[in-house]
């Protein structure tokens, strides 16, 4: 009875962290502003080296400009980061840049965040 008790009261153990991870990674939370966003570069130099890649690809000057890591493997300017959004929740007419969850690039386009890696891959 006792070796039942401690195994189920392990399992209880184990098991409550994955229910909470579960539930706070359900529902991401957008964000307003760049300093909020996750995984931006800062201090990034326009036209100095960065790293190209798919996902996580902003970055901030000392100023606070936004740029972004361009094809080439150079920092180039970019319309003003705005914060995390999700992908195709409504923008309205937003002339910025967001970046979703996931580190995917968006714009706003037809009124929605939508998947954009025209300025990167430009």
């Amino acid at each position: 009875m006792k070796l039942m008790a401690a195994v189920a009261l392990g399992g209880g153990f184990i098991a409550a962290p994955m229910v909470s991870a579960a539930i706070a990674s359900a529902d991401p939370v957008p964000c307003d502003g760049a300093g909020c966003v996750t995984y931006v570069e800062r201090g990034a130099v326009l036209g100095d080296g960065c790293a190209q890649n798919t996902h996580y690809n902003f970055a901030l000057t000392a100023s606070g400009a936004t740029l972004v890591c361009g094809a080439k493997g150079q920092w180039i300017a970019s319309p003003p980061l705005v914060g995390i959004r999700l992908l195709r929740s409504q923008c309205g007419e937003n002339k910025g840049v967001a970046q979703s969850p996931e580190g995917v690039p968006l714009s706003c386009v037809g009124g929605a965040w939508s998947a954009d890696y025209t300025v990167p891959f430009a």
